[in-house]
């Protein structure tokens, strides 16, 4: 059992490296908007509630790892409405089923954000480009 543990958590983690590293290095894609300042910030924190509801009403998703740069700026960028956002810890050492949700969903990279169309995309993306995106504007 430890064995089959300890493999489950390198294979996440090598992804979840691999998935941050491929964010810094996508050449533009992620929307990070790199001068410092939050995604977010312009949003009062009940336009942010709003937002996050409706996401996880909509079926949106986020994967992520506690140790993920990205993933703890995207989860500032909604400040106290993260909790309504629909998250799934990738790490083993922090949830062993949420990582094991994340292998089965075939996740590479964090952040993963899942829209209700099944589509997906990886890196900070701004709770109000998400809410466009889901039709929650």
């Amino acid at each position: 059992m430890k064995k089959i543990f300890l493999i489950l958590t390198l294979i996440v983690m090598t992804f979840g490296l691999s998935g941050c590293i491929k964010i810094n290095n996508n050449g533009g894609e992620n929307t990070n908007n790199g001068g410092g300042t939050q995604v977010g910030d312009e949003l009062t924190q009940d336009e942010l509630t709003k937002i996050a509801k409706c996401l996880t009403e909509k079926g949106t998703k986020m994967y992520g790892a506690v140790w993920c740069t990205h993933c703890t700026a995207q989860k500032k960028a909604f400040g106290d409405a993260f909790q309504y956002v629909n998250y799934t810890e990738c790490d083993p050492g922090t949830d062993v089923e949420g990582a094991k949700k994340c292998l089965a969903d075939e996740i590479k990279a964090y952040p993963t954000w899942q829209f209700s169309d099944g589509s997906r995309r990886t890196g900070e993306i701004p709770p109000t480009e998400l809410a466009e995106l889901e039709g929650c504007l």
